[in-house]
């Protein structure tokens, strides 16, 4: 599995287990590609502890999603049965075992812990999944003007791994940031246009000392 298989570990660990919805998918996903306005059938890559899974079964959309931790999927179908067979553990960089076409794909900080090729390789399959006109929505997509940005060991030009205990990342594996050219780069390379792209600091002023956090969310579109 190219991704990280770190979370599997982590889940196993009881941590990283948010399960509210993101405010920043809520927000686009009701701006740019709500379901019941043409954007039904849904999949999200790295479903994680399946915080976004009560929008989108409230909005009424057909959901399905690709996990990479196993452990995380068995406890996600104990509060959800109902979603059996359709949230599958799986490396999604190099497959996507499900038919398309989707309207809406999304990710949460899920493929963005990837090094470059198997990121672009998921893009690729995305967009193959995806109808004319459907969208891709990525939020929470590290920058590099995040203070981790050299930390760790260098895996490829924007990939780190192994980043030191304290700190967001620790124990995650790869983590990849991304500065304006090269995530358009990445999104145009799949075949997408990109519609919107906002990127968001945070600086912490009270307790100083604290990480700065920058990150990139983007609605991207199959022409």
């Amino acid at each position: 599995m190219s991704f990280s298989a770190e979370w599997d570990e982590l889940y196993r660990a009881g941590t990283h287990l948010s399960v509210w919805p993101w405010s920043d998918l809520v927000s686009y996903v009701y701006r740019y590609a709500r379901a019941g306005r043409g954007y039904d059938r849904v999949l999200e890559l790295g479903c994680g502890a399946g915080a976004n899974i009560p929008l989108f079964l409230k909005l009424g959309a057909d959901y399905s999603a690709l996990e990479g931790s196993p452990t995380i999927v068995q406890s996600v179908l104990e509060t959800y049965p109902m979603l059996q067979g359709k949230i599958i553990a799986t490396d999604f960089t190099r497959d996507i075992p499900f038919t398309g076409p989707f309207d809406l794909v999304f990710d949460r900080a899920s493929l963005i812990h990837n090094p470059t090729t198997a990121i672009a390789n998921a893009l690729n399959l995305v967009f193959d999944r995806l109808r004319p006109g459907g969208k891709f929505i990525g939020v929470d997509w590290f920058s590099d003007q995040h203070s981790s940005v050299r930390l760790g060991r260098e895996v490829d030009a924007h990939t780190r791994a192994d980043l030191p205990p304290g700190g967001a990342f620790a124990g995650t594996g790869n983590v990849h940031f991304c500065d304006k050219a090269h995530l358009i780069g990445l999104l145009e390379g799949a075949g997408f246009r990109v519609e919107r792209l906002e990127h968001k600091r945070y600086d912490p002023a009270i307790p100083e000392g604290e990480e700065t956090i920058a990150v990139w969310n983007f609605v991207a579109a199959k022409p």
